[in-house]
């Protein structure tokens, strides 16, 4: 149990590391270089990538910690060892000090993440409230012209939330009635091909990871960051799945219009700005080989972090701190 304890703490804090490692990268490469130029979906999937990684290679180092750990001599022993590297980790040796200071990250640790699952859990659970009230004609209509496949619910709410598409295993498309009543039937089909648009290209399964990532590691910089930039992203390309043409973009213009009179969003400057790419010239992205190129630099970068000794000799000292008694 100690040991499935000390895998837990190491995994934490090393993927707190890398996630801020890789979130600086591309918070530098979105600043100050061409990458600025990339929306929509090429941004949305470098993101993802950018938060998903690291709880994923976090779970390496954390193996390769213990291991080092429990292979260690001074660790057969029950006895720690004078440490001639000190002077190049991070963390020092694992004196008493440095014992005690390991303890406390370690419950620290657990403490949080069972504050942040308890949090998840009731997030989770948060759609099953919405109340589901059974289409009108008008919502028929729009679904039918949307052509969204048949195992896709679609309902009626009466929350204040416009529209969304929720849940995980079985994802149904809420539209609040007020909006029903309020949009024209192109512009409701519109919508909903928006929203199967996000289905289609399986946001509803990379929220929730993101979400999950997001509050776990929420202290951490660059989290929330990338984070909100996957969520921009996400819509961008929703909007470009449902306006294949001038006619079906200014209808998902003037939808957003009406979102902001029924509902004003913590985002509304982002609504706006959206509002206006679907007006303007839409460009295409930069280009598939400036995202390659990116994605090379990142996983040349997490190479560099992932021979980087200091790394390695502190996550073996802690690991020696959490194991031993």
């Amino acid at each position: 149990m100690r040991v499935i304890l000390a895998g837990i703490a190491l995994w934490f804090l090393a993927s707190a590391f890398l996630i801020f490692a890789v979130g600086a990268f591309l918070w530098l490469l979105r600043k100050f270089s061409p990458l600025h130029k990339v929306e929509g979906a090429g941004w949305a999937r470098l993101t993802a990538f950018g938060l998903l990684m690291p709880p994923s290679s976090g779970i390496a180092f954390a193996i390769a910690g213990l291991t080092s750990a429990l292979l260690c001599p001074s660790t057969v022993t029950r006895n720690y060892h004078l440490c001639l590297h000190s002077a190049r980790h991070f963390c020092g040796h694992t004196a008493s000090s440095n014992v005690l200071r390991s303890q406390f990250a370690l419950w620290s640790t657990l403490l949080w993440l069972g504050l942040a699952s308890a949090t998840l859990g009731l997030a989770v659970r948060r759609h099953r409230y919405i109340k589901r009230i059974e289409p009108s004609h008008k919502l028929r209509q729009a679904i039918a012209k949307a052509n969204l496949p048949s195992n896709l619910p679609v309902w009626e709410t009466n929350a204040d939330i416009p529209v969304g598409l929720v849940g995980l295993i079985s994802p149904s498309i809420f539209v609040s009635q007020d909006l029903v009543r309020r949009l024209p039937l192109s512009a409701l089909t519109v919508v909903l091909r928006h929203e199967y648009a996000h289905l289609a290209r399986r946001d509803h399964w990379v929220r929730f990871l993101l979400f999950a990532i997001a509050l776990i590691f929420a202290p951490v910089p660059f989290t929330l960051w990338l984070q909100r930039e996957w969520k921009s992203a996400s819509e961008k390309a929703a909007d470009e799945f449902a306006a294949r043409d001038e006619k079906s973009a200014s209808l998902l213009a003037f939808a957003f219009k009406v979102f902001q009179s029924i509902w004003i969003p913590k985002s509304q400057e982002q609504i706006a700005n959206r509002v206006n790419r679907l007006k303007g010239k839409r460009r295409k992205n930069f280009g598939e080989s400036l995202l390659f190129a990116a994605l090379i630099c990142i996983l040349a970068f997490c190479a560099l972090v992932f021979y980087f000794p200091p790394l390695w000799l502190t996550l073996h000292c802690l690991a020696e701190a959490l194991i031993l008694k």
